[in-house]
């Protein structure tokens, strides 16, 4: 009876400080959940910024997908014609700036400051995936403007941000502004492809000894609706990013007529091979940019969610087992996916096919190498084809890797340039939460990483989940305050630089 009373209290003072916690776990107050940005440039017309925009738009900049006897420089003219374009528009950067081609077509302009020892670099791409005019409301190439809309490929991803920041840099070269520190525009052109561009401004920077203090490129942008319970506006700044590797699966064996099937049908054995790395995948973890989103978010949400949140030291093992069911991008924050994106096997429909082969797209997390990735996909494929592997006319598996790179580095909370970045976002975008997160696409900031050790990713841009989708999708637009947001946050950005 005794043990009995003294388990009951053990559980009602567990019970008691999980509550506790909760109550005590709750945001600071003082903010709603409106949304406003303010214009910190009295002198900027929307319509007129619209039109240059729509320009840039109109350039086709993709980048030729093979590079190799089939090139020629005219694969180019379209990114001629964007550079032409921009010096047109922005004559004081032309003439007080300097710039130089990078591998031939990447950009990098230096506005010298009053000091040179904490440079800081503002990053973004001109290249664009390519897009298909039957899909589209609109033609992705045609800039047009419909109620203070710009429609076109690139207007999200990421022609708005490398708009936004000539016209804050124009403005205030116009105003006679110096900044204290060196700043450099590094501006793509082979982004999309993974290309050598950004690795080249790298490696530049590099031979001269340059190491800038902070490094800003696209990344998180300001969302809704995406966390539970969080009714505010989110600004999701990017800390890291996770790493990326393509892995082959491939499955050879005699093929033969479908008429006379044999009991190992390669195709069936490559299925069971993906059917396995769906059922079976990469463990869940919790790094650090996840557990401070969750101190930011989780204050924001019912008290009921709350009770979790603040309570991760007792529910973290509940919450790892339900992510997949809260939502595809919280899933894809704490765990490795891996995802089959190509297939090939047979060449017509009567013929069994010798050789069958896929391909899976892998997004690393920070505690998970590309070697470490390839062993597992590699054991799970394995078990998948033990018995074709063993038949009387056995399969032969092999497993390799064809690209990849592992998770980049990640920001410190405490950085000062993440506290710049929330401060910036806090005097531009009112009423908005800034949290870290883990940026789930590759970017060219990565290479980066091996000059500075505060590398930030956040594009200053309200999207909705429409939008996010239209990113490397169809009707791809942005609105004029959008527009007027982006250059808005370069603008009070560099001016307190």
């Amino acid at each position: 009876m005794v043990l009995l009373w003294l388990l009951l209290s053990l559980l009602l003072v567990f019970i008691a400080v999980i509550l506790v916690r909760a109550v005590l776990f709750r945001s600071a107050g003082g903010k709603t959940g409106s949304f406003n940005v303010v214009n910190n440039l009295p002198t900027f017309q929307p319509a007129e910024a619209a039109d240059r925009f729509a320009e840039l738009i109109r350039c086709r900049t993709i980048h030729p997908e093979k590079a190799g006897e089939n090139w020629t420089p005219g694969d180019y003219k379209e990114f001629v014609r964007f550079r032409e374009l921009l010096e047109k528009f922005y004559p004081l950067i032309h003439k007080q700036m300097e710039l130089e081609l990078v591998n031939e077509h990447s950009l990098l302009y230096r506005w010298p400051g009053q000091s040179s020892d904490q440079p800081l670099v503002l990053m973004a791409h001109y290249d664009v995936v390519p897009a298909e005019d039957e899909q589209w409301k609109h033609p992705p190439f045609s800039g047009k403007i419909i109620e203070e809309q710009i429609w076109g490929r690139g207007s999200l991803d990421t022609k708005c941000t490398l708009f936004g920041i000539m016209e804050a840099v124009e403005a205030l070269l116009k105003d006679g502004f110096m900044p204290r520190q060196d700043i450099y525009l590094a501006f793509g052109h082979d982004e999309e492809t993974m290309g050598a561009g950004a690795p080249a401004i790298v490696e530049l920077l590099r031979s001269r000894r340059i190491r800038p203090n902070m490094v800003l490129d696209e990344g998180g942008a300001i969302i809704e609706g995406v966390f539970p319970g969080v009714k505010q506006p989110i600004a999701v700044v990017g800390l890291s990013e996770k790493g990326l590797t393509d892995i082959e699966v491939l499955l050879e064996g005699s093929g033969g007529h479908a008429s006379t099937p044999d009991r190992i049908n390669p195709l069936a054995v490559m299925s069971q091979v993906i059917l396995q790395l769906d059922r079976n995948p990469f463990p869940a973890t919790m790094p650090g940019e996840v557990r401070e989103m969750f101190a930011v978010l989780g204050r924001e949400m019912p008290f009921g969610l709350r009770i979790i949140f603040a309570n991760l030291w007792c529910f973290k093992p509940l919450l790892m087992a339900a992510l997949p069911l809260i939502g595809r991008e919280l899933n894809a924050l704490c765990r490795t996916t891996c995802v089959f994106t190509m297939a090939e096997a047979s060449k017509a429909a009567n013929v069994i096919p010798d050789r069958t082969r896929v391909v899976a797209n892998l997004r690393l997390a920070a505690t998970e190498t590309e070697d470490q990735a390839l062993a597992y996909v590699t054991e799970q494929a394995m078990q998948a084809t033990t018995r074709a592997r063993q038949a009387k006319v056995p399969l032969r598996l092999s497993v390799k890797r064809l690209y990849g790179h592992n998770a980049s580095p990640s920001t410190s909370l405490n950085s000062a340039a993440y506290q710049k970045l929330v401060k910036v976002v806090g005097s531009v975008f009112q009423n908005v939460l800034v949290t870290p997160y883990i940026m789930l696409g590759a970017s060219d900031s990565r290479h980066f990483c091996a000059i500075c050790d505060q590398v930030l990713r956040f594009s200053p841009l309200k999207m909705s989940k429409e939008e996010l989708r239209s990113i490397h999708g169809i009707n791809e637009k942005i609105h004029f305050d959008q527009l007027s947001g982006v250059i808005a946050f370069y603008y009070e950005l560099i001016s307190g630089s």
